[in-house]
């Protein structure tokens, strides 16, 4: 496997975190690097992480490398197989659901809170996160500003702008660890739409639309454009239609959906003669 040499600096650094000040271990440095790779998809899903790639990638030794992919097994984003190593786990189509499921009610919630206790900052705050956004849209094609870096730190920041007023730590943590085990679907998705017609203004409009709501203080019109701009992005990864219901939330599949779409495969699906085996719950990292 030929790893590239990219630095991620978009995600937080998850090892420092001594409240003494100390400098983070070499184990929580690679964490750090492993994780941002691995949901950045610079890291394919399926492949093998050799350890001699790694240490040349990273400048990091075995010992702290062991360490960090161990604690990457816990968060569900590597895999370990006995006599084979350590890979990076698979897109799978039945995890995409539950985890997008689970964000649908936790952001929708969320974003109802904001709308109803957010004052003229937030309104400032969000304002100013569509701005950037659209600015981001303005990079590269028609199609690949999805791809830029600009666009992804934009689009996240935009997303939990909405919901910064919602008063609710827990609400919030519980959302961006959502966003951070999606983004390597997200990955995905950007990579397909960038190969699909012309989406700049679409994918803008989509999210003004959904500021315009939340300025007009409309909580139900905002929270329908909020998960049906996620239902289509899962229906683009997944490559099939889902319907999406009420009380609660939820996407699922549309009966006789028809074929997928031609030249773009779908994520790997749960054998239908057997139960998918369950992830262990990823536990908690380290501030």
């Amino acid at each position: 496997m030929t790893l590239k040499n990219l630095s991620v600096t978009d995600w937080p650094a998850r090892g420092l975190a001594s409240e003494a000040g100390r400098p983070a271990s070499l184990a929580a440095q690679a964490y750090d690097q492993l994780y941002g790779d691995i949901i950045a998809g610079v890291l394919e899903p399926g492949g093998k992480l050799l350890a001699s790639d790694l240490q040349a990638n990273y400048g990091i030794g075995l010992s702290p490398l062991r360490d960090a992919l161990n604690r990457l097994c816990a968060d569900g984003l590597v895999e370990k197989r006995e006599q084979k190593g350590f890979f990076v786990s698979k897109l799978d189509e039945a995890e995409l659901l539950e985890i997008t499921n689970l964000r649908l009610v936790l952001e929708e919630t969320a974003l109802r809170l904001a709308i109803f206790q957010g004052d003229a900052e937030w309104e400032e705050r969000i304002v100013l996160a569509f701005y950037r956004l659209s600015k981001a849209a303005s990079a590269g094609t028609a199609t690949d500003f999805v791809l830029t870096p600009a666009w992804s730190i934009a689009h996240q920041e935009f997303h939990f702008a909405l919901l910064s007023a919602c008063g609710n730590e827990w609400l919030i943590g519980l959302c961006r660890k959502l966003y951070d085990q999606l983004t390597r679907y997200r990955a995905r998705r950007r990579r397909l739409s960038a190969t699909q017609p012309p989406l700049r203004d679409k994918l803008v409009h989509e999210h003004k639309d959904i500021l315009d709501a939340c300025l007009a203080r409309k909580a139900d019109d905002a929270a329908q454009l909020l998960v049906e701009h996620y239902r289509r992005s899962f229906e683009v990864v997944a490559n099939t239609s889902f319907d999406l219901l009420d009380n609660p939330r939820r996407l699922v599949p549309v009966a006789a959906s028809g074929p997928e779409r031609a030249g773009e495969p779908g994520l790997e699906k749960p054998s239908s003669s057997k139960p998918r085996a369950r992830k262990a719950k990823p536990k908690p990292r380290s501030a």
